[in-house]
């Protein structure tokens, strides 16, 4: 159901003044620490069912805690661990977590123990034509998954809600892995509660490397976890007792404090070099739109990458969109800039469209999301600060080739069939994908797609209606064509048929925005036999959860 409350907020205007606690400010002095670690079993405490209402939970001012970038280490909260030949377990558990100053914040995540080394939600990395193997063993109180977002897979290994693990269950995940080199994501995906349980912590990475990959790596020479680094980007509305708060059927679940690799008000010293990072967006409902601000005015960008690996060439941008569950890969050139020179990581405000049928508002504005910036307001994200190598030179990286990898251009889908979704909101207030709702018509197939066909798919949304990211489980696609675009999309059109830079790469999730059509290319060759069964949603993570997501099988 739409959040009238939070709707009324944002079409009083509230300005960018409002972004999330103070902005910048929180950087003039920097915490000591070096960043969060596992917590004891002493410190863990039970979450079941906590879904309190916000509307009682006291509004906080909460206590900035600036720290140094969580960059993926050996242990801790997202250590790296390379999948290799032995089954991996991780357990859906919870425990508490040193996030913030004071008190410690219980998360749900998902924990491994290698050899007596600790580890919770971690980056994975594989290589492509490995198979992966992960044991799920579900030690929370209700049911849950991994789902592997963006890989090409199989129904059984999806981990949607179709195959939920129950409390104290297993569940086995082993797939060869098909992808191109990209980063990934795993998260939790249990019907009704993704949503509440991806807020309070199950998601995170999976890198996938391929030969194109490490020859791309190997010419810039940009050491992983030195000079290419991992930014998960996220929002969580936190509580005066440092708790993730949460509640079951509020729309467009956004927070009032960013962290990222759950690093609240991060810090990154890098040097006069070039750097790459791999921008994820893991908040529930939040899009940014990330720039990086020298003085006031962006750095340039080179985008190489999105949610399925390497363009076919490097385009120039100042500023992306990045919505729930897409990925963003870009270079960044600090070579030219001065020891204590400082750049910010820095959403920049953007006109939310957020066009829902007014007749619905009421007040008692923000109710849920107290101390958080409304959707489109610009945001400060992460200070990164210029600083001397050891011999006080520059680190000069080689020219980016033209040709970045052999992703095949466009195909020519002149004579594919065209399936037509139509998003909207109807008048009790439930999103619908072709007048389909989860909660009204179950999760038996909307339609059915035979396997080795190609089709495109059209996807309008209704003027009357919010930007939508639109994922698709099992199967990657291209962008065919933008029509009805919004002024600031239809503006960053580099391609025919309206498409952007981040249309060009092979993606899992496409945002339409309101009063927009964009039509995308399928091909359905898998390997597999027999139904499958995959979902359409939407990855507002609240509209997922109230329905906004249908079934689709291919079969043979």
């Amino acid at each position: 159901m739409t959040d009238p409350n939070r709707r009324t907020l944002l079409l009083a205007g509230v300005g960018a003044s409002t972004a999330l606690i103070g902005g910048a400010v929180w950087w003039r002095s920097r915490n000591a620490g070096s960043g969060p670690s596992v917590g004891s079993a002493s410190a863990e405490r039970s979450l079941a069912d906590t879904e309190k209402s916000s509307a009682e939970a006291e509004p906080t001012e909460a206590e900035p805690t600036v720290a140094n970038l969580r960059i993926p280490g050996r242990e801790g909260l997202l250590a790296e661990f390379k999948l290799g030949a032995e089954p991996l377990l991780l357990r859906a558990n919870e425990a508490a977590f040193a996030l913030f100053s004071g008190a410690a914040t219980p998360l749900w995540h998902y924990a491994a123990d290698v050899a007596g080394v600790a580890m919770a939600n971690p980056l994975l990395s594989i290589m492509r034509g490995q198979t992966l193997h992960v044991r799920l063993h579900n030690a929370l109180g209700e049911d849950t998954t991994i789902h592997w977002h963006g890989m090409h897979i199989d129904e059984a290994n999806d981990g949607s809600g179709l195959h939920p693990v129950a409390p104290g269950d297993e569940r086995v995940y082993q797939f060869e892995v098909r992808n191109r080199a990209g980063l990934y994501l795993y998260h939790a995906h249990p019907h009704g509660r993704t949503g509440m349980q991806f807020q309070r912590g199950l998601a995170s990475a999976l890198l996938v490397l391929d030969d194109e990959e490490i020859a791309l790596r190997q010419r810039l020479d940009l050491p992983w976890g030195e000079r290419d680094i991992p930014l998960l980007i996220a929002d969580k509305q936190i509580g005066a007792d440092n708790a993730i708060q949460y509640e079951i059927g509020a729309d467009d679940w956004i927070g009032n404090r960013v962290l990222i690799n759950w690093t609240p008000e991060p810090v990154l010293d890098v040097v006069p070099g070039l750097y790459r990072f791999r921008l994820a967006n893991v908040a529930n409902a939040r899009m940014f739109r990330p720039a990086f601000l020298h003085r006031g005015e962006p750095l340039p960008m080179t985008l190489i990458g999105s949610d399925g690996g390497l363009l076919a060439k490097p385009w120039p941008v100042d500023d992306l969109f990045l919505a729930p569950a897409q990925r963003l890969d870009v270079l960044v050139d600090f070579s030219e800039l001065e020891p204590g020179d400082e750049v910010m990581l820095h959403s920049l405000d953007y006109v939310a469209m957020e066009n829902e049928d007014e007749a619905t508002f009421q007040p008692n504005l923000m109710r849920h999301h107290p101390g958080a910036a409304p959707m489109g307001s610009a945001i400060d994200l992460m200070q990164i600060r210029v600083v001397a190598t050891g011999d006080g030179a520059r680190v000069h990286s080689p020219p980016l080739p033209p040709t970045l990898s052999s992703l095949p251009p466009l195909p020519d889908t002149g004579a594919w069939p065209l399936r037509p979704f139509v998003l909207r909101l109807d008048d009790a207030g439930r999103w619908l994908i072709n007048d389909w709702n989860m909660h009204l018509n179950g999760h038996a197939p909307m339609f059915e797609v035979k396997r080795g066909a190609r089709e495109v798919w059209e996807i309008r949304n209704s003027m009357a209606s919010m930007p939508h990211p639109i994922h698709v489980h099992g199967i990657q696609f291209r962008v065919v064509r933008r029509t009805l675009s919004p002024p600031d999309i239809r503006g960053r059109a580099v391609a025919g048929d309206g498409l952007g830079p981040t249309d060009l790469g092979l993606l899992d999730t496409v945002v339409i925005w309101p009063g927009e059509t964009v039509a995308i290319a399928l091909d359905f060759a898998q390997p597999y036999r027999g139904p499958q069964r995959y979902m359409l949603h939407c990855h507002n993570l609240e509209h997922e959860d109230m329905g906004m997501m249908v079934t689709f099988a291919v079969v043979d």
